[in-house]
């Protein structure tokens, strides 16, 4: 009987030795599975910023459109931002007029509005210097631009404007 309990111990010994994981082999595993969330954490994060400066496009994008269709309506070019409500990432809004030759038609009044704008959001307080994830570049600005024809004005007078009762 000595014999067979001393043989059934090293039979499970060995069993057991074959089938676990070495401290080393867990280390390994671990670092692996850590670096794979830090990518995607680090993804992610890359993402959420893709998606704020996306954002901010659109808003820039409509301003530009609502301009478009002020002008269009007739209001002057220098009066669009005084009608449109503030608008924080925009930084400007401007506006160049040419003369443009359509064959059959002759001379049209082309009008250029040009809006430029901040798509990172950042500002001194919120930079990637000062490691803020989200912040982006503080000194990148974009521009869009679109050119409308316009063969007449559409508006006999001003527009009437609204004031605030005090």
């Amino acid at each position: 009987m000595g014999g067979g309990l001393s043989k059934m111990m090293k039979d499970n010994n060995r069993t057991f030795g074959q089938k676990a994981y070495t401290l080393i082999e867990a280390l390994v595993g671990s670092s692996v599975l850590a670096v794979g969330i830090g990518a995607a954490a680090s993804m992610s994060l890359a993402l959420i910023t893709q998606e704020e400066i996306n954002e901010r496009s659109v808003r820039a994008f409509n301003y530009l459109d609502n301009s478009t269709q002020l002008l269009r309506a007739g209001v002057a070019p220098g009066d669009i931002t005084s009608i449109l409500p503030e608008e924080p990432l925009v930084t400007s809004l401007t506006s160049s007029s040419r003369n443009v030759t359509v064959p059959g038609i002759g001379s049209v009044n082309a009008i250029t509005l040009t809006v430029t704008y901040d798509p990172s959001g950042a500002t001194s307080a919120n930079s990637a210097t000062a490691e803020d994830w989200t912040g982006g570049d503080s000194t990148v600005t974009r521009s869009e631009s679109v050119e409308l024809i316009l063969s007449k004005s559409h508006l006999t007078e001003e527009l009437a404007r609204v004031t605030a009762n005090p």
